[in-house]
């Protein structure tokens, strides 16, 4: 299941380039949200391997626009000089790191950075065959060790993109290790002060911080620890303090829980698809249909 296609319909088919597009799963994942009507991609990366790739699936060389090129950085400035002349409205990394797609993203040169905003990546977490509904965590692919300013960012980034999401209704836990506030545990303090300018900014969503991850989506937890407010035990938004934790969190739940990651980077002109190299075509999929999702009007 593609999650969240049906909200895009009318913003579909998407103007979009693939970063490397230098293996087949890539090639695949393009080929499937090109086949049910998402995209209208071009694949940027070696010609040689990709027109080859495009015959082993079945996929006309004439259906598609590829452009050679013969290594990461190259791949990743064709992307962003197509993004800044309009021509694509997403782009998506193919097979090739994160850091170096990203750097060429914020480039003054590009103006793909939006005045006084910062980017910031969202995993889209799904369970099939269980009853629990999405979790969204963020940040936990792009920014490091975030400062208190970046961290209001990151909410109202993730916001925004909640806001496109029928019958969801946000419930955003600022996590930290534990529900006290400790002088010597810095994620709990920025917690603290998160939750008062949420509050403030943001009075119609539930917002609350410190939780630990228990206390933040189990019900059960948060009874016995006697940890009571409107987010506690359900919480659909994790704010993370740093990349480690929400990196960590989601491998967690894709390799025991089965769970499918759609992962995006948003607060940027053009959306950016940033999936992880081992992600399989499923994630890749829900990682396209919910970045288009975040630039649908």
């Amino acid at each position: 299941m593609i999650q969240n296609i049906e909200l895009i319909d009318k913003n579909i088919p998407v103007n979009s380039a693939v970063a490397n597009a230098n293996n087949d799963i890539t090639i695949k994942a393009t080929y499937e949200a090109w086949e049910k009507g998402l995209i209208n991609p071009i694949l940027i990366g070696k010609v040689d391997f990709i027109k080859s790739s495009l015959k082993r699936i079945g996929w006309n060389i004439k259906d598609i626009k590829i452009i050679n090129s013969q290594d990461e950085s190259k791949s990743a400035r064709i992307c962003c000089q197509l993004a800044q002349k309009g021509e694509i409205s997403l782009i998506i990394k193919g097979h090739m790191h994160t850091d170096i797609l990203m750097s060429e993203y914020i480039k003054s040169e590009h103006s793909l950075r939006v005045k006084g905003e910062r980017i910031s990546h969202i995993w889209f977490m799904t369970f099939d065959g269980t009853d629990r509904g999405p979790i969204i965590i963020t940040d936990g692919a792009l920014n490091i060790k975030p400062s208190l300013e970046i961290k209001k960012s990151i909410i109202t980034n993730v916001i925004n993109f909640a806001e496109k999401i029928n019958k969801f209704d946000p419930k955003i836990a600022i996590l930290s290790a534990t529900e006290e506030i400790l002088e010597q545990m810095e994620s709990s303090l920025d917690a603290q002060k998160l939750t008062e300018w949420a509050n403030h900014n943001y009075p119609k969503y539930n917002i609350f911080g410190p939780l630990a991850f228990d206390n933040a989506v189990s019900k059960d937890a948060a009874k016995i620890k006697g940890v009571s407010n409107a987010v506690a035990g359900k919480a659909n938004i994790i704010i993370v303090p740093n990349i480690e934790t929400g990196n960590a969190l989601v491998k967690i739940m894709v390799n025991f829980m089965n769970a499918t990651a759609g992962g995006f980077v948003v607060g940027g002109k053009v959306p950016v698809v940033i999936t992880s190299r081992s992600d399989n075509i499923e994630s890749r999929l829900s990682s396209i249909s919910n970045a288009i999702l975040s630039i649908s009007i």
